[in-house]
């Protein structure tokens, strides 16, 4: 795993944990990342806005991506979004948009874990963490498609979500665990509070419950001692399970072919 992105991993989900990064050193360079953290238009996001500005968490997802030449100025922000809960990468304006709404939905995430959550030992804290966390990996993953000219066999946001999953999966054992389990209870929960109609087949994302067992099988694929009791808990059908390891084999063949030379820049810059 590149180096950038692994450390992008574990200090946002140590941010997300609340836990102080007072002793990371911010860079002064912009790298071609310009940091925008707008007014919230709700009053009830203005302590979100305030820990966000004040744990400087955009300035130093730019200073990890120091050394990733861009052809175009990459924009990330975070904004009002009068009432829609949502995260996008824009490719007309090059800008990442995450919406206070999300930021807000994942906290209310926190307040009430699923039972399959509290199985997993996760806390509030950790809890926000992973769908924190994946949603910031799977729009940089649209960035990079975008600004890298990254050829794309499927649809975009599968792909998105493998690259963030194929992260995640690199944090440690302990940390992906914990990581991976919040992002699938999440997607777990959306599933069954909206069950799909027809028209929702036609929607560019994969539905939750099939971005829950799309996520399961990588992590399964990747690690069987870690991700082993999800066959057993009945969680992943043995069906699918049988073929998780070849898939995860495909995701980290396409992300070593076709991403992770862009992300190793970074490093030949002297990081």
């Amino acid at each position: 795993m590149p180096e950038s992105f692994s450390r992008l991993g574990s200090w946002v989900f140590l941010a997300a944990l609340g836990v102080s990064l007072t002793g990371y050193p911010a860079s002064a360079r912009q790298n071609g990342v310009r940091i925008v953290y707008d007014p919230p238009k709700n009053s009830a996001h203005e302590a979100i806005h305030r820990t966000l500005h004040e744990k400087r968490i955009l300035e130093r997802i730019r200073d990890e991506l120091d050394g990733l030449r861009l052809p175009r100025v990459l924009t990330i922000k975070t904004t009002g979004c009068d009432g829609e809960v949502d995260a996008a990468y824009e490719a007309s304006d090059t800008t990442i948009t995450i919406c206070y709404e999300y930021l807000a939905y994942i906290q209310e995430l926190g307040r009430d874990i699923p039972p399959a959550g509290v199985r997993e030992g996760l806390t509030p804290a950790n809890y926000i963490a992973g769908p924190f966390l994946e949603v910031v990996l799977h729009e940089l993953a649209h960035a990079i498609f975008d600004l890298k000219k990254i050829p794309i066999l499927g649809r975009e946001e599968d792909a998105a979500d493998q690259v963030a999953a194929y992260t995640l999966l690199r944090l440690g054992k302990g940390e992906a665990r914990r990581v991976i389990a919040s992002v699938a209870v999440m997607y777990a929960s959306e599933a069954r509070e909206a069950p799909p109609e027809l028209k929702s087949f036609a929607n560019e994302h994969s539905l939750p419950a099939q971005r829950f067992y799309n996520l399961l099988c990588i992590s399964y694929g990747a690690d069987r001692q870690t991700f082993g009791d999800l066959v057993e808990k009945g969680y992943l059908p043995a069906e699918r399970a049988a073929l998780c390891e070849e898939e995860y084999r495909q995701v980290k063949y396409a992300f070593e072919r076709l991403v992770a030379p862009h992300l190793k820049e970074a490093k030949k810059a002297g990081r």
